[in-house]
């Protein structure tokens, strides 16, 4: 049984979200791995751990009942969830985790869906062998500065981050908004458009 939580308090409390564990679900050479912050605080509790090695282990056992059970949560016919949130920790695993969460979104059409990813080589080889993205999953590609730029020939929205050391800070427009840690109450992120940017202060 997959483990998805409320409880994330950046979202507020009523954004279900289900993360994988970080690291082995993410890139190879993923600039952020050294500091990242999946790897510290309440993510290194056991049950927390715990949670996102049972979400990995349910996909690689049944892809399709993995993502059955996320539409299950969001189609219960109690409670109406405006948004979900993938990958809190981790990331999209390979071109079959995508397209599940490309039909999960297609199934429940009154929820806006978010993830950032660093993988954009799966996404990108998606769009291009004619897959579609639906308006309702948002998926954004997520750079590190000068260490990193995703390729993004699709004009995917995307987010970059402050660093206190400016010399690996890219340029930045002044109407790029910045996070401001309240998700609940913001939700720009589930609404990006083509070729906008959000910032993140290092952390």
């Amino acid at each position: 049984m997959i483990k998805i939580t409320l409880c994330n308090k950046k979202l507020g409390g009523t954004t279900p979200q289900i993360s994988l564990p970080a690291g082995i679900t993410c890139r190879k050479n993923a600039p952020c791995a050294k500091g990242c912050y999946a790897k510290k605080g309440t993510f290194t509790y056991k049950n927390v751990k715990e949670s996102h090695r049972i979400n990995f282990e349910e996909f690689s056992q049944s892809p399709q009942e993995y993502f059955n059970q996320v539409v299950d949560y969001l189609q219960n016919g109690d409670i109406i969830y405006k948004y979900f949130r993938w990958h809190v920790s981790g990331d999209i695993i390979n071109l079959d985790y995508l397209k599940g969460m490309v039909e999960t979104a297609k199934k429940c059409k009154n929820t806006k869906f978010l993830a950032f990813t660093k993988r954009f080589e799966i996404v990108n080889e998606y769009l291009d062998n004619g897959g579609k993205i639906p308006s309702n999953l948002k998926i954004v590609y997520s750079n590190w500065g000068k260490l990193f730029q995703c390729k993004n020939p699709y004009d995917l929205p995307t987010t970059d981050v402050i660093f206190k050391n400016d010399i690996l800070n890219t340029k930045f427009s002044k109407n790029d908004p910045i996070c401001n840690g309240d998700c609940k109450n913001c939700r720009i992120c589930w609404n990006l458009k083509k070729g906008q940017q959000v910032l993140f202060h290092e952390h």
